[in-house]
């Protein structure tokens, strides 16, 4: 009699990868491939010709010192007016002395006199000397409004021209960003696709097939015939008996 036990079973399983998602991996790369390929050449937003021209401009007045020629442009032009009235005043000044003096020559019986030569040449002297005084002083004086108004409108085209500058700045900024966001259109969109296929839901594209692996017992009568072929091989030796009854085991 034999006694029969249970039978070996293997288990083969299989994993693959949904068609779908590896359609989607596939366009996803070959849209990779395309737009690195056609990316275009980062560009560089130019500076605006008015830029330049207020960059010039600055240079210029910042490396330009003063010189009489560019005070002279904001002396007041009516200076000279002004001297001159300045100088009619004096002279009549001069004249009214010279009458006051004869007067005072003629009531002391000096008229004509060495005196009143005296006392003439004096206020003369003294109407010149006022004369010159007040001219250097008022031509000074003009010289020193006209310095101070040029720096001035130094300071003041140096602002404005800052002013251009930063204006410009703001402007090649925002042509920039205009640029950046065309040339990189491409790169979001790609970068969309990536994220879309990028999220796989659990046991997306795995399957399985098979049974679980179980261990069955060994089979009495195979063993036992096993051995006795074992034995009669080997020429009647025991160890040949074991070595069959191991072999009708996995029989």
């Amino acid at each position: 009699m034999s006694k029969g036990g249970d039978e070996n079973q293997t288990q083969t399983q299989t994993q693959s990868i949904d068609p779908a998602a590896r359609q989607a991996y596939i366009d996803n790369l070959a849209l990779a491939k395309s737009t690195a390929s056609n990316l275009g050449v980062q560009k560089f937003a130019e500076f605006t010709p008015e830029y330049q021209a207020a960059q010039q401009r600055l240079t210029n007045l910042g490396m330009t010192g003063f010189t009489p020629e560019s005070i002279s442009k904001f002396t007041n032009p009516y200076q000279q007016e002004v001297i001159d009235t300045a100088m009619g005043d004096i002279e009549r000044q001069r004249q009214m002395q010279q009458l006051a003096d004869a007067s005072s020559a003629t009531r002391a019986g000096a008229f004509g006199g060495t005196r009143q030569a005296v006392q003439s040449a004096l206020t003369n002297e003294a109407a010149l000397r006022q004369g010159a005084s007040t001219t250097a002083q008022l031509r000074s004086q003009g010289y020193g409004q006209a310095a101070t108004l040029a720096q001035q409108a130094q300071q003041m085209g140096m602002q404005g021209a800052g002013a251009v500058m930063t204006a410009q700045q703001q402007q090649q900024a925002l042509e920039q960003q205009r640029l950046d966001a065309q040339r990189n259109l491409a790169l979001q969109r790609l970068a969309i696709q990536q994220s879309a296929t990028g999220v796989q839901p659990a046991n997306l594209g795995m399957t399985g097939t098979g049974s679980t692996p179980m261990t069955g017992g060994t089979n009495g009568l195979g063993a036992a015939l096993g051995g006795a072929a074992g034995f009669a091989l080997t020429g009647g030796n025991p160890a040949g008996a074991m070595v069959g009854a191991s072999i009708g085991g996995l029989l």
